[in-house]
């Protein structure tokens, strides 16, 4: 494996988040499997791999993936994201004020099924290139979250699935800090989609079947241009990640009580009100 050792340069935000990738944001391409050093505080910062022996498993993933039922959105930016969340969600209070299990493990429970299999694959490879910090990570979600919400001896909590995504320059937000993420990707009849990260000067190539770790909370990154070069070409991205909102959830019993609860004095309050049902 290839050891990279770069500055982490102070780039302008302002003209980069949100903004789509392009692939002459970064000088250098690298296609082959590498270890990024950050050289002002000599830290590893990220890690590419291409995993031999593990065909079988990458097929499975992508055979969930082409049969995932996706959702897709529109970003302030007016592009069009198509994805699918899956694991564990923390509350929301406006679509579901408890914490629980994202409904692709209802509607589709053998893709879901699949995606905690390749979040067991992430993991193996995690523990490889980084024990140290996949040590922290499994102590951390097993010491901060109760175990209705965990997946047994994996570190990650939630993760998404991204369809032919190129997802604008952004900073992840709401994960563990100071721990890596995990981003599986599958591609075929592709050219692009590389993962570009500015403040490096580099875009890794992220080939079919690979692997990539890094801390996407402390790192610009976004995806360039993706070309499809038929009809069927599909870029998929699995990214695996650990959600500390996820620290405030109670089990499931108690958290539907404490949505109902919250609920009852919602109404209560709309009733005291004047004019209520007038």
């Amino acid at each position: 494996m290839r050891t990279i050792t770069l500055p982490k340069k102070t780039v302008d935000l302002a003209s980069f988040v949100k903004r789509r990738a392009a692939a002459d944001d970064c000088t250098t391409l690298v296609t082959d499997e590498f270890e990024l050093y950050d050289e002002g505080t000599g830290r590893r910062v990220a890690v590419y791999c291409r995993p031999k022996g593990e065909c079988a498993r990458f097929e499975a993933l992508r055979r969930a993936c082409m049969e995932t039922k996706f959702q897709e959105t529109y970003r302030t930016d007016g592009l069009k994201t198509t994805s699918r969340i899956f694991g564990f969600n923390p509350r929301n209070v406006i679509r579901k004020d408890f914490c629980s299990v994202a409904s692709l493990a209802h509607e589709q429970p053998t893709i879901h099924k699949a995606m905690i299999d390749g979040a067991i694959l992430a993991a193996k490879y995690y523990a490889i290139y980084n024990q140290e910090f996949y040590n922290e990570h499994l102590t951390t979600t097993r010491e901060k979250i109760v175990q209705e919400y965990q997946f047994k001896d994996i570190p990650f909590t939630s993760g998404i699935i991204n369809d032919n995504n190129p997802l604008a320059y952004h900073f992840d937000s709401g994960n563990f800090r100071s721990v890596w993420s995990a981003m599986v990707v599958l591609k075929d009849c592709i050219k692009g989609g590389h993962l570009a990260m500015p403040e490096y000067g580099i875009a890794c190539e992220v080939s079919d079947k690979s692997l990539f770790f890094f801390d996407g909370q402390s790192i610009l990154h976004g995806v360039t241009p993706i070309t499809k070069n038929n009809k069927s070409s599909r870029r998929f991205s699995i990214v695996y990640y650990s959600l500390q909102s996820l620290w405030n959830c109670e089990p499931l019993r108690a958290e539907i009580a404490r949505a109902r609860i919250r609920r009852s004095l919602v109404e209560n309050k709309r009733r005291a009100k004047p004019g209520y049902l007038s």
